[in-house]
């Protein structure tokens, strides 16, 4: 079974999904630690640089060769931005992964974000007083990608990471 975990950024997927992983099993993947890995940067050295479309040309190649290597028994943490380009959605049906959207509360988010929004290639410049209303208006344009087009939509609120853990573990135990 091959597992993309997808949602917007603050939302654990890469801790959720290493976790995940080891706990059934899988190998886990980070697509933004293989875009790292693939130019030699950072992700917010490469928003600097070159700028988001340049990333997300990079972000789709990376992706399709990663997907090439047609590994099985794999959990892959998306980075919030990948599941709403249509041909990345397209190559991770044609593998058939099982797309998980992690949906944790807007509140929730914001609160993640306030904490690290300077790792935040999308953030990291906005001032305070923008801070709340940028998130939310972000969210609220992505949210309808990110639920009509995931196998599982897992609600997240104010629970522990563990709590979040084994409810994701016992939903795929069970299915």
């Amino acid at each position: 079974m091959r597992i993309a975990l997808y949602g917007f950024m603050g939302a654990g997927k890469s801790s959720l999904g290493q976790k995940l992983a080891k706990q059934i099993g899988y190998d886990f993947k980070d697509l933004d630690a293989l875009i790292e890995t693939y130019t030699g940067k950072t992700i917010n050295d490469i928003f600097s640089s070159e700028g988001e479309i340049a990333f997300r040309r990079i972000e789709h190649l990376v992706l399709k060769n990663f997907i090439r290597e047609n590994q099985e028994n794999v959990v892959l943490a998306l980075g919030g931005g990948s599941i709403l380009q249509p041909t990345n959605r397209k190559l991770l049906e044609l593998k058939n992964f099982y797309k998980i959207y992690i949906n944790v509360d807007i509140y929730v988010l914001t609160e993640r974000l306030k904490k690290n929004k300077n790792n935040r290639p999308l953030l990291k410049d906005l001032k305070e007083s923008e801070f709340d209303d940028y998130i939310k208006a972000l969210f609220e344009s992505r949210r309808n990608i990110y639920e009509k087009h995931a196998d599982l939509n897992f609600k997240v609120g104010h629970e522990s990471f563990e709590r979040t853990l084994e409810r994701l573990y016992n939903y795929l135990n069970v299915n």
